[in-house]
């Protein structure tokens, strides 16, 4: 698993909620060098996440099943 993925996956399970992401998850299906994710948690602290390249497709595909699993 990546670094990200993990990064992300330990902040959510804090109950913190992902704020944001650049570009969005489900704006395209293209491929993207550079995601960018914004997680905010309950303490009010806003926590930013980077991956890239490869990573970065992973990252948003985890995003996206973790989504359609939460509805």
């Amino acid at each position: 698993m990546s670094d990200s993925i993990v990064k992300l996956q330990s902040l959510l399970n804090r109950d913190c909620k992902i704020e944001k992401t650049y570009p969005s998850v489900y704006g395209s299906d293209a491929e993207t060098n550079i995601i960018t994710v914004e997680v905010r948690c309950p303490d009010g602290q806003l926590h930013k996440i980077r991956a890239y390249r490869e990573e970065a497709n992973v990252l948003r595909e985890f995003i996206r099943t973790r989504e359609i699993l939460d509805k």
